[in-house]
């Protein structure tokens, strides 16, 4: 980074911008940065900023836009520092960000911005500067990007519209792969106008011929919908690393990285794993095999079993204790069965489409306890990009392997896999890895700081699989013995310490 290149840091999301402009902060170079949102988000006049419908406003003052944006380099901004200074100027914060890219040393944004399907996104490519690229949290990169490119089409149950007709048609013949060529098919036979001319004025149209043989088009009957599901982030990835001078893609949980590098098709890389500071002693790790959730096996008696398991080794935890379930319906499940059997902690539960301000609420709980047992879906918001208050969480409880349900999508998404590199190794990486990456990002809630001090508990028999071992790090050493006694033993429980968390984090041992 310097004055003879540029650097763009991703994240996933737009709330993990600020570390890194603090850290720009601090240090003692003067690094010219920009801290760019979408459109939408940088607009004070609304989500739905009037420039996307073709108007002008008022804060598309070409001169205040320039002077904004000298002012903007002169320090590290987070967006909303620059947003207020824009709205103070007169000048459209989005507009004057991205007049400010071209004076930027580092550029900071969120994937979208350079991985999306945007009209606006960086471009590396006509730059007279080389261009670097870091993305943070990279083991999140081929599910957005397959997330980001795809599409769906609600389709009404009554319409006169002639192409609807086409969709319902489609519907009719029930859950399936639908082939690219049907679209003109059922066009021909109605007398409609061929594909190329409707997708002028019909989105849907234009990607579905747009993708080509990455994109699957899918028949949800039941729902309604008819999805375009992107499959191949490597082509998007390789498109992007063509005009870099060079990609930098790191994660705590990106191990082994030769993992990744496969699944998104880059070569000749540099693959590094480097070793945790973190002190193994302060983090103590058991699986519990005796409980699990296959698919196949989940059934009330096994609930039942899991929710108790859960129940007994909380007791054995001072402190909070998160648990992570694979699914929303799973984590009902559990709840039911918790609140008929005694606990010393408070039943929290996370809900599906739960709001900033909900989540926050819940956050705040576990600060307040400090006995709580949380359940949350290991595909939801808390397992990864929400940082919790610190030193508040004790443990960290793991039910089950979070492997992909099986589906159409994942089945053709495995079978391309499979032609590049083998059967076993394509159900080993896009299954076994995908799943371990959102269980090694549930058990880093616990653990933020070098001080910190929690439990990891993996319930599920298919952790002592060799082959699942082989994709963990190589820091996590699981306790032998009686999963109780290895906790009460970690935590001082029944001792005459006790465990304290104090609102600075640093978990202690008292002698009261």
């Amino acid at each position: 980074m310097g004055r003879n290149g540029r650097t763009v840091f991703l994240t996933p999301k737009q709330s993990q911008h600020r570390a890194v402009i603090e850290t720009v902060k601090v240090l003692p170079a003067a690094i010219r940065t920009v801290d760019l949102l979408s459109r939408e988000s940088m607009c004070p006049l609304g989500p739905r900023p009037p420039c996307l419908n073709g108007k002008r406003c008022h804060l598309q003052a070409e001169r205040r836009i320039v002077l904004c944006a000298k002012e903007v380099l002169q320090r590290p901004m987070h967006a909303q520092e620059s947003m207020s200074l824009c709205v103070r100027r007169g000048a459209c914060p989005y507009l004057t960000a991205r007049f400010a890219l071209n004076g930027a040393d580092l550029v900071v944004g969120d994937y979208s911005r350079v991985f999306g399907d945007l009209p606006d996104i960086l471009r590396f490519q006509g730059s007279s500067r080389p261009q670097y690229l870091v993305v943070d949290e990279a083991h999140n990169l081929p599910s957005r990007i397959r997330e980001m490119f795809s599409k769906e089409h609600i389709v009404p149950s009554s319409d006169d519209d002639d192409l609807e007709r086409v969709w319902r048609e489609m519907l009719s013949q029930g859950h399936r792969k639908i082939f690219s060529g049907e679209l003109r098919t059922h066009l021909e036979s109605l007398g409609l106008p061929e594909p190329e001319i409707l997708e002028e004025r019909n989105e849907f149209v234009r990607d579905w011929y747009r993708f080509g043989e990455a994109g699957m088009r899918i028949a949800h009957p039941d729902e309604s919908r008819i999805s375009l599901r992107f499959l191949e982030p490597s082509l998007v990835v390789q498109n992007v690393l063509h005009h870099c001078s060079g990609a930098i893609f790191m994660s705590g949980t990106l191990h082994p990285p030769e993992v990744f590098a496969t699944l998104l098709g880059i070569e000749d890389c540099l693959c590094r794993t480097y070793p945790s500071p973190f002190d193994a002693r302060r983090r103590l790790a058991i699986i519990v095999p005796e409980v699990g959730t296959r698919f196949r096996e989940r059934c009330r008696e096994s609930t039942k079993d899991m929710s108790q398991r859960v129940a007994q080794l909380s007791r054995d935890v001072p402190g909070n204790v998160l648990v992570f379930l694979p699914s929303y319906s799973y984590l009902s499940a559990v709840h039911r069965e918790l609140r008929n059997i005694r606990l010393d902690k408070v039943l929290l539960a996370e809900r599906p489409g739960l709001g900033k301000e909900e989540k926050d609420a819940l956050t705040r709980r576990l600060l307040d306890g400090p006995n709580v047992l949380l359940l949350c879906n290991i595909h939801g918001s808390f397992s990864e990009g929400v940082d919790f208050p610190a030193g508040c969480i004790s443990a960290v409880m793991v039910a089950g392997l979070p492997i992909p349900p099986p589906g159409l999508e994942r089945k053709e998404l495995m079978l391309r896999t499979a032609k590049r590199i083998g059967e076993e190794k394509a159900r080993l990486y896009l299954d076994t890895y995908e799943a371990l990456s959102k269980v090694l990002q549930a058990c880093g809630r616990a653990i933020r700081r070098e001080e910190d001090r929690a439990a990891i508990v993996l319930l599920d028999p298919r952790y002592l699989d060799q082959r699942v071992v082989r994709l963990l790090p190589p820091d996590m050493k699981f306790a032998n013995g009686d999963p109780s006694v290895n906790l009460r033993a970690f935590f001082h429980y029944g001792t005459k310490g006790h465990w304290l968390s104090s609102r600075e984090g640093e978990r202690i041992i008292t002698e009261h």
